[in-house]
């Protein structure tokens, strides 16, 4: 027995020694990322077909043939999802819409013009020689009225007519009147005050100021959907390369033991082991490959890309790496409150509620508003004289026209005017009051959400600066566990070779490597990912991936905009908008 097994290892040292200088052909490059074709006739491995001697491939291998291939940088999939993502677009509408919102609002300061042109003809019997047979007159009439910031109003009226009469009598006959009246309401308590005459155009301000920071979060939203989905796509492919090499290595592993069984230095039974390890890489390379297929159709739906190019495999150019970062938990959190869309938005809101509270405790006050009107009145056109003594007409004529009465109306020769006061006090004001406090509560809500989301930053921008430090960590980390796993699993196959170990630590020690391959690139992809929301949750994600995407053009027309300037006709500087509520 003893003679038989030395010269049973000599000869199976003798066929590695030769297996060993024979010439072998080199393996062929493995391409980056593609799914494995596996033929299950291919599994069973012949004694004159060793596993090792087959090549690894996969459907993803195709893709660097292929012509038609999308060969994509991170900086391009960003551009084209911010030109073309359909969220993107509705935002952009939204916006827009927002924007002539804001135009509309100014609409309640349009002059408001009337005119009123019209001739008329009246004949009637008469019972007197002092009434007129017949009546003939043409009127032209034109006013302008307008809103004033302060909540006041006025209007301007120019009246003008002329009348000729037949019979009866008249003294002036054609006659021309032409009057100018002026008048003004400034409402001095309900109403009153730029900021209550405005609130709709303020609101409506706030509104579009909401939309332009919702549209900056949907841009950073979709810049971290479109990276994170780009760095899947670099991991699918990567780990079909590492599944690539793990079925190369149980293949390799095969063939050893299919030699070692060949000079009887295994049991025939030990190449069940690396069949099952086979068999099990090859279901994970399909899998591989059907993640990578899912990978690329998320980021062509983030890319909004035709139809027609949904055929196309995408290639990122890009790899990932390590590049690190200065973060500070403190001054990020700062910088968040500064830059966060999300933030602007609630205090957009709040500003919107203050106007509607400030609004809601004008309108509790009762209406007591100052009355102004002046008109000035003037009369031309021919006049018969009268005898001073008889009182009857002479038969003579004076003609003076109309612009006798513009004299006289311009010349203010027969002014008249009017001051005074309108006041209404509504009886107990039940719905106005309990408008006031249902605003203030409003208010109080807002304010209170906008303070929580401060703090839901702060925890988001804490946790993601956490994120970064341990995924830098895990890349260390993993790289030593993945340098220590290729240098135990030489080891362990030498042990193989020299009969000190078996098939199934081989196989295991194989998996070990392989799994902390896959944990070096889930490290890497993961520190990437984790830098993207951490710009995500600070708001320069835009500035760091310098994406510049111009904003849709709105005009503002701000009328009456130097009123602004003056606190003292404001309602709400008589007020505390910001009251203290505590919900019962």
């Amino acid at each position: 027995m003893t003679r038989r097994f030395l010269l049973l290892v000599c000869l199976a040292g003798a066929t590695s020694l030769a297996a060993q200088m024979t010439p072998k052909k080199a393996p062929a490059p493995k391409p980056a990322g593609t799914v494995v074709t596996v033929n299950p006739a291919q599994a069973d491995v012949q004694p004159n077909q060793t596993a090792a001697s087959q090549q690894v491939t996969a459907d993803t291998d195709k893709d660097l043939t292929n012509p038609r291939a999308l060969r994509l940088s991170l900086d391009d999939a960003l551009k084209t999802s911010m030109e073309r993502n359909v969220g993107v677009q509705i935002q952009r509408y939204d916006y827009l819409m927002a924007g002539q919102s804001l135009r509309s609002s100014y609409g309640i300061f349009d002059w408001f013009t009337t005119a009123d042109v019209l001739r008329q003809s009246n004949q009637s019997p008469t019972v007197s020689q002092f009434q007129a047979s017949a009546t003939k007159s043409t009127v032209a009439n034109v006013g302008v009225s307008q809103l004033v910031p302060t909540g006041g109003s006025y209007t301007v009226g120019f009246d003008n007519s002329r009348v000729s009469t037949t019979g009866g009598f008249t003294l002036v006959s054609p006659a021309y009147r032409s009057s100018l009246a002026l008048g003004a309401t400034q409402p001095l308590m309900r109403n009153f005050g730029v900021d209550v005459t405005r609130r709709t155009i303020n609101i409506a301000r706030n509104t579009l100021g909401i939309n332009r920071e919702a549209f900056r979060g949907l841009l950073m939203d979709t810049a971290v959907s479109v990276e994170q989905a780009y760095l899947d796509l670099i991991y699918a492919r990567q780990f079909v390369d590492v599944t690539k090499e793990s079925l190369f290595l149980a293949r390799d592993q095969a063939r050893i033991t299919q030699i070692r069984i060949d000079v009887g230095a295994s049991a025939p039974l030990d190449i069940l082991q690396p069949r099952v390890q086979i068999a099990t890489t090859e279901e994970q390379l399909i899998a591989a490959v059907a993640s990578v297929r899912d990978a690329e159709d998320r980021l062509r739906a983030l890319m909004h890309l035709e139809t027609s190019d949904w055929d196309r495999p995408i290639i990122p150019t890009d790899t990932v790496g390590y590049t690190p970062i200065a973060v500070d938990q403190n001054t990020d959190v700062a910088r968040a409150f500064d830059l966060r869309p999300e933030l602007k938005e609630l205090q957009l809101t709040s500003a919107t509620r203050r106007i509607e509270y400030t609004y809601a405790r004008n309108q509790v006050l009762p209406r007591l508003d100052l009355n102004l009107n002046y008109g000035a009145a003037g009369l031309g056109g021919t006049t018969a004289e009268l005898d001073p003594i008889t009182g009857q007409p002479t038969g003579r004529l004076t003609s003076t026209g109309y612009s006798r009465a513009l004299n006289q109306v311009f010349g203010r020769d027969f002014p008249s005017w009017t001051f005074g006061f309108t006041v209404g006090v509504p009886v107990r004001n039940i719905g106005a009051r309990a408008e006031a406090k249902r605003a203030e509560y409003d208010l109080a809500a807002a304010t209170t959400s906008e303070e929580q989301q401060r703090q839901n930053i702060a925890i988001e921008v804490r946790k993601t600066v956490r994120d970064v430090d341990t995924n830098a960590k895990e890349i260390i980390a993993s790289r030593a566990a993945r340098d220590a796993a290729e240098k135990n699993l030489d080891a362990e196959r030498r042990r193989y070779e020299n009969g000190m170990s078996t098939n199934f630590q081989v196989l295991q020690i194989q998996q070990q490597l392989s799994d902390a391959r896959v944990r070096e690139i889930q490290a890497l992809v993961g520190y990437n990912k984790a830098v993207s929301a951490y710009h995500r949750a600070v708001g320069d994600i835009l500035e760091v991936r310098n994406i510049t995407v111009e904003e849709p053009k709105v005009e503002d027309p701000r009328i009456f905009s130097r009123f602004d300037q003056y606190n003292w006709l404001n309602y709400g500087s008589r007020i505390k908008t910001n009251p203290p509520v505590e919900p019962k």
